[in-house]
C-alpha cells in the first residue's frame, strides 16, 4: 500500500488510490447515516409537545429549547423545506396552503403547531420525515439536544413504562399540556358536548369582540415588538407549564388576530382593562417603537403585536398617569436573557414601565405577583 501512494507518477495508481479513499468515505457516511437513522428509536415516545417546553434555568428547557430553534433554521434554510416536511408529517393540502397565504409566523415552527395537535404526534416521525428527505445535514444538526432530551426519561424507574405485552415493553407517550396558538382555521382541537355525547364533535368556536369576556382566569398580557417575540413564546410556555397557578390566560395579538381584526381598538381595550398584568418585553425595538413614534406614519406591520406596541403603550402611559396616580400596579415588564447594559439604561427613562424582572426569574416573581 506504501509502493501504491508513492507512485504519484502512475495515472492507473491515482485511480486506484482514488478509488480507495472514495470507499472510505462512502463507508464511513453509510455508517453515520445508519447512525443518524437510529436517532428515532430514543425519542419514538416522545410527544412533540416537548419541543415547546421553556424552562431558561434547566438544562432539559436549554435542549428543548435548541432542538426547535435549530429546527427552524435548518428547515427554514431550504427554499420551501417548511412545504415538504409539512407534506411528509400528513399536513392537507389546504392547511399548507393557509399556512403560505395566511400566516406571517415562521411557517417550519406553524407546520409543527399543526403537527403536534396529534395525540401521537412523536417527535421521531419528524425524524423519519427528514430521513425521508434525505436531510441528514438537519439530522447531524439536532443530534445533540435531541439525545440531551432523550436522556431525561430513559431511566427504568421514569415511571412511563406500560405494561408489557410477552418479551416487548411499550412506553407511554411522554407529553406536556400546552395551550393551542394556532388561528381557528388550522385548529384540530373539537369539543365534547356532554349533554349529547353521540352528537358530532364540532370545532371550537373562537369568542367575538361582542361577547364579553369573563375574567373567570388570570390574565397576561404580553406586548412586544418583533424582537421580543422568542421572549413571547417562552412566557407562554412558562405559564402552561405552572401547576400551582392553573388556567392562567395568556394574550397575544397575534393569537387573537381573527377576533381582533373585528375591532383592533376595542379588542385592546377590552383586554388591557380585564388583565391582571400587562407584560411589556423590553427589547431594542421596542423601545425604538415607542420612541420614533409618529401618528402620522401607520404602522404597517404584518406583526400585530408589533404592529399596536405604541397603542398599548399610550394605554400603559395614560393608566399610569390618570388612573393610577403613578402608582404602578398592573404593569410589570419582562427583560429577555441576553438584555445588554444599554437596554437597562434606556428602561430607566421610563418609569411607567417599571418594575422590571429578568426572563429567567419569571416565573418566581410573576407567580408571586398573581398570589398577592
Amino acid at each position: 500500500m506504501t509502493e501504491v501512494q508513492s507512485d504519484y507518477a502512475d495515472t492507473d495508481t491515482i485511480s486506484v488510490d482514488t478509488l480507495v479513499l472514495e470507499q472510505m468515505v462512502q463507508k464511513e457516511r453509510a455508517k453515520e447515516i445508519t447512525e443518524l437513522q437510529s436517532l428515532s428509536k430514543k425519542v419514538c415516545f416522545l410527544h412533540t409537545n416537548l419541543l415547546y417546553y421553556r424552562h431558561a434555568t434547566s438544562a432539559m428547557g436549554s435542549a428543548c429549547y435548541q432542538l426547535w430553534v435549530t429546527l427552524l433554521k435548518k428547515v427554514g434554510g431550504t427554499r420551501n423545506g417548511w412545504r415538504e416536511l409539512g407534506y411528509s408529517l400528513g399536513l392537507s393540502q389546504d392547511d399548507l396552503n393557509y399556512i403560505m397565504h395566511s400566516v406571517n409566523e415562521d411557517p417550519v415552527d406553524v407546520v409543527l403547531e399543526v403537527f403536534r395537535q396529534n395525540d401521537n404526534a412523536t417527535i421521531d416521525k419528524i425524524l423519519d420525515a427528514l430521513t425521508k428527505l434525505e436531510r441528514y445535514d438537519i439530522l447531524k444538526s439536532i443530534e445533540k439536544p435531541l439525545c440531551e432530551i432523550a436522556q431525561y426519561f430513559n431511566k427504568d424507574d421514569s415511571g412511563y413504562q406500560s405494561k408489557s405485552t410477552g418479551d416487548s415493553v411499550k412506553r407511554e407517550i411522554v407529553t406536556i399540556k400546552l395551550p393551542c396558538r394556532l388561528p381557528a382555521p388550522l385548529s384540530k382541537k373539537v369539543i365534547i358536548d356532554h349533554k349529547d355525547p353521540k352528537k358530532p364533535k364540532q370545532l371550537r368556536k373562537a369568542a367575538t369582540t361582542d361577547e364579553p369576556i369573563v375574567n373567570d382566569n388570570p390574565i397576561l398580557f404580553l406586548t412586544y415588538s418583533q424582537d421580543g417575540f422568542p421572549t413571547a413564546l417562552n412566557i407562554q410556555e412558562y405559564v402552561a407549564n405552572w401547576l400551582d397557578i392553573p388556567d392562567v390566560q395568556v394574550i397575544t395579538l397575534n393569537n387573537r388576530r381573527e377576533e381582533l381584526y373585528q375591532n383592533p381598538e376595542k379588542f385592546i381595550r377590552e383586554y388591557f382593562e380585564k388583565a391582571d398584568i400587562i407584560i411589556p418585553i423590553i427589547t431594542t425595538g421596542y423601545i425604538e417603537q415607542i420612541r420614533s413614534h409618529n401618528p402620522a406614519v401607520p404602522n404597517t406591520s404584518d406583526n400585530l403585536d408589533h404592529k399596536y406596541v405604541n397603542f398599548i403603550y399610550n394605554l400603559i402611559v395614560n393608566h399610569y398617569i390618570h388612573a393610577s396616580g403613578c402608582l404602578n400596579k398592573r404593569v410589570r415588564s419582562v427583560l429577555p436573557q441576553n438584555a445588554n447594559a444599554d437596554l437597562l439604561r434606556s428602561i430607566v427613562m421610563y418609569p411607567d414601565l417599571m418594575p422590571w424582572t429578568y426572563e429567567t426569574n419569571f416565573d418566581e416573581q410573576f407567580k408571586a405577583f398573581l398570589k398577592k
